[in-house]
């Protein structure tokens, strides 16, 4: 199995990336489930940070399907490694709702956090406030 993480910039002429959030959301949900990948997204202004797992092959494929995104620019991968076992389990993509407000979010991403990786978590805490 393998692991991402990258970051990348919004496209969007808003300067926000979440104004595509809840498109990527949902495209991920229909094709993530079926290649077994599950992952994080999380916005913050215009930067996307992302976590993407799952079997070696799908990865791959969703990788090139990323490069060629005209909804961001300048990914720049963080981790790219093989893993053992799921850190993001049963997630098939999260990301905060538009009425949630950005503290639960957080504070659900918090929680969320508690068992994956020092090293996967470190990348996401560093967006967050405490």
């Amino acid at each position: 199995m393998r692991q991402i993480i990258y970051t990348s910039i919004t496209t969007n002429p808003s300067g926000h990336a979440d104004d595509d959030a809840v498109a990527i959301t949902r495209q991920a949900l229909l094709r993530n489930g079926l290649d077994g990948i599950t992952g994080l997204l999380y916005t913050q202004d215009a930067d996307f940070l992302q976590v993407i797992e799952g079997p070696d092959d799908s990865i791959a494929d969703l990788l090139a399907s990323l490069l060629s995104d005209p909804r961001h620019r300048d990914l720049r991968m963080l981790i790219d490694r093989d893993i053992e076992d799921r850190e993001f389990g049963d997630w098939m993509m999260l990301h905060r709702e538009r009425r949630e407000t950005v503290d639960a979010f957080d504070r659900r991403l918090h929680g969320l956090l508690l068992n994956v990786s020092h090293e996967t978590a470190g990348y996401f805490r560093a967006l967050v406030p405490a």
